[in-house]
């Protein structure tokens, strides 16, 4: 998922507007909202320019195709290293933590995009709940931070809970109906679930939450989703 900021800056984009992104996984989408760049409301700022380099680099780099995961557990590896070590060297800092879940997610994206094996299934699982605890202690200090719970629940969906995951988004869309990546997310678990009609009906609710501003760059996902549906 995921829609991203630097189109996969990590393995978190496709298509890079206002700091969400998509993220395409055996042909299905996920609408991400984004913890590195200019943060969404109720997010943290970003984390320094050279650790999002680090990651974009080994984002990069794990796209190519002769990649085996054992190159990307190095890439990403080190770039999480340095993650790791602005969080520890200031936990209260909620740039580091959220950046720290962000790198997880990235990771655990580029695994499953080159798994080749269950043992590389169940490797990238793991990632994900890393990614989701991390998000969990962010989301702890940051409740009104919308993105990181979108982010959090692609991850939810990722590790292989589609129905905890569309739990999740339903909760977040009843509290707060005007986030557009929400929705679209939330549209392509139905999807993924075989629940057309709710698919097509939430992603409708995206086009209208989006507005004609389309901030996140959600309304041509939607309509693309809604064409394949018949809709």
């Amino acid at each position: 998922m995921a829609f991203d900021q630097k189109q996969a800056r990590t393995a978190r984009a496709a298509i890079v507007l206002a700091g969400i992104a998509i993220v395409a996984v055996a042909a299905l989408v996920a609408v991400v909202g984004f913890g590195v760049g200019a943060p969404a409301a109720g997010d943290a700022a970003s984390s320094p320019e050279d650790t999002v380099d680090m990651v974009a680099d080994a984002a990069a780099a794990s796209e190519a195709d002769s990649h085996t995961v054992d190159d990307i557990d190095a890439e990403y590896g080190t770039a999480t290293s340095t993650l790791i070590s602005q969080y520890e060297a200031d936990p209260s800092n909620p740039s580091a933590l959220v950046n720290l879940a962000n790198g997880y997610f990235d990771w655990g994206v580029a695994v499953m995009n080159h798994a080749a094996d269950a043992a590389d299934d169940a490797h990238a699982a793991e990632l994900f709940q890393d990614a989701i605890g991390y998000y969990d202690k962010y989301l702890e200090g940051n409740p009104g931070a919308r993105s990181a719970a979108v982010d959090r629940a692609i991850c939810v969906f990722y590790a292989g809970d589609t129905q905890t995951a569309i739990a999740d988004l339903e909760e977040l869309t009843a509290e707060d109906a005007s986030f557009a990546p929400a929705w679209a997310n939330l549209g392509m678990f139905y999807e993924a679930a075989g629940s057309t009609d709710q698919a097509a009906d939430a992603y409708r609710r995206a086009i209208d939450a989006a507005g004609e501003d389309d901030a996140y760059s959600v309304v041509d996902y939607a309509q693309g989703r809604l064409e394949a549906l018949g809709q």
